[in-house]
C-alpha cells in the first residue's frame, strides 16, 4: 500500500512538473518530502486549481477537519499551495520543479533538514542530467531582457519588461535565492547576492503568510532589479504573458533554469527572450568584458572583436549592459513568440505536448 501511494504521487507529479525524471533518486526524494499520510492526501488534491479541503476530504472519504489540518501542515512545509478565499483556505498540488524545490530553500534556513534535502535534490538533478534526454516542450521559463539594451526603434511589449510586472503587482514578496542557497548548503555557492528573488500577487501573499518571504514595496522591488543588473544577473520568469508569479535573478553557476539551458547545445531554443545580442564591429574594442559576463558561453573574442553564437544567446542583455564601448545591443531574433496567456494555459499546453510525445513513442 505504501509503495502504491508514492508510485501514484510520482505519476501525478511527473505529469504536472517540468522535466521530472522518474527513478530511484526521485522516489527517495519523494519519501523524504512527504510523510506517508501526506502522500495519501496529496494524490487527492487537484493540480489544476485550488479547491476547499471539504472537496479533498469527500474524495478521500475522510473526516473534513482532519484533512483540513493535514493540508494546512503541508502548505507550511511547502508541499502544496494555499490561497485565502475570504475566511476559507483553498489548496492545490504544486509541481516538484518549479514549486516544491524552491519552497524548501527560499527561507534561507540552514539546518540538518535543509542540508539533507539539498543533497537529495542534488542527487536527483544529477541523475536526471545523466539520463540526458531533453524533452522538446514549450519552455516553463523565459528570459526578460535588460530593457535599456534593446536597440532603439524596436517595439518593446509590456511582458518583455521586468518593471511592468512590478508596477502591475498588488503584492510583492522577496525571498532568498533558493538555487544559490541550495548550493550554499552543499558547500559551493557563488558570491552573487542572495536576497534577490521576487514574487507577485497571490503567490507572494501565500509566501508572506507562511513565512517563506517578506513583503516589500514596489520601490524596494525596483531596487532589487537594479542591484541584480549591477551584479550581472539574468532576469528569468515563468513563460506567461498576462501575469507572472516570480522574477528570479539568476547566474549560470547556481540557477537550475540556466544550468539546464546552458547544458543544451542550443540554449536559445529553451528559456530565452525574443532578442539576441548583436555586435557593432566598428565600435567593438575586443576587451572581452562581454565574454566574461556571458552566463551562456555565447560570446567569443579574438583580434577581430566579439562574435555571438546565435544558438547559445538567450537575449538577456547582460553583455550589452556591461560593454564599455556600447558596441552590443539586443535585436529581434525572428518572429515574435508570445508566451501563453497564464500559468494554467502553459501547464495545459505542456501536458498536451507530453501526451502527444507518449502517444507518438507507442506508435
Amino acid at each position: 500500500m505504501n509503495q502504491d501511494i508514492y508510485a501514484k504521487l510520482g505519476d501525478i507529479l511527473e505529469t504536472i512538473s517540468f522535466g521530472v525524471k522518474r527513478g530511484p533518486e526521485f522516489e527517495t526524494l519523494l519519501r523524504a518530502l512527504f510523510e506517508e499520510e501526506e502522500a495519501r492526501v496529496a494524490i487527492h488534491v487537484s493540480p489544476m486549481a485550488p479547491e476547499p479541503p471539504e472537496r479533498v476530504a469527500e474524495r478521500m472519504g475522510e473526516d473534513g477537519g482532519k484533512v483540513a489540518r493535514l493540508l494546512d501542515r503541508m502548505a507550511d512545509k511547502g508541499l502544496i499551495y494555499c490561497s485565502q478565499r475570504g475566511e476559507s483556505k483553498w489548496y492545490k498540488l504544486i509541481q516538484v520543479v518549479p514549486g516544491i524545490f524552491e519552497l524548501q530553500f527560499m527561507r534561507g534556513e540552514i539546518s540538518p533538514r535543509t542540508k539533507e534535502l539539498a543533497s537529495l535534490f542534488d542527487a536527483y538533478f544529477k541523475s536526471a542530467e545523466r539520463e540526458g534526454k531533453k524533452v522538446p516542450l514549450t519552455p516553463f521559463a523565459r528570459v526578460i531582457p535588460v530593457e535599456k539594451t534593446i536597440s532603439s526603434g524596436v517595439s518593446i511589449f509590456p511582458y518583455e519588461t521586468a518593471a511592468h510586472y512590478v508596477e502591475e503587482a498588488e503584492m510583492i514578496s522577496l525571498t532568498t535565492c533558493y538555487c544559490r542557497h541550495e548550493k550554499r548548503l552543499l558547500g559551493h555557492a557563488c558570491d552573487n547576492p542572495l536576497e534577490v528573488c521576487l514574487q507577485f500577487g497571490s503567490f507572494a501573499r501565500f509566501l508572506i503568510q507562511r513565512g517563506f518571504g517578506r513583503q516589500i514595496t514596489k520601490e524596494e522591488a525596483h531596487a532589487v532589479l537594479s542591484k541584480s543588473r549591477e551584479a550581472g544577473l539574468i532576469h528569468t520568469s515563468n513563460n506567461t504573458r498576462d501575469h507572472v508569479d516570480f522574477i528570479c535573478n539568476c547566474c549560470g553557476c547556481c540557477c537550475g533554469i540556466l544550468l539546464s539551458v546552458k547544458s543544451s547545445t542550443m540554449p536559445s531554443m529553451a528559456a530565452s527572450s525574443n532578442y539576441v545580442a548583436k555586435v557593432d564591429p566598428a565600435r567593438c574594442v575586443a576587451c572581452g568584458e562581454c565574454a566574461e559576463r556571458c552566463h551562456m558561453e555565447a560570446i567569443s573574442v579574438d583580434i577581430e572583436g566579439a562574435q555571438v553564437s546565435l544558438d547559445r544567446c538567450v537575449g538577456c542583455g547582460v553583455c550589452a549592459n556591461f560593454c564599455p564601448s556600447e558596441a552590443i545591443s539586443l535585436v529581434p531574433k525572428g518572429p515574435r513568440e508570445e508566451p501563453p496567456e497564464n500559468f494554467k494555459a502553459l501547464l495545459e499546453k505542456q501536458i498536451q505536448e507530453k501526451i502527444r510525445l507518449v502517444s507518438g513513442s507507442r506508435e
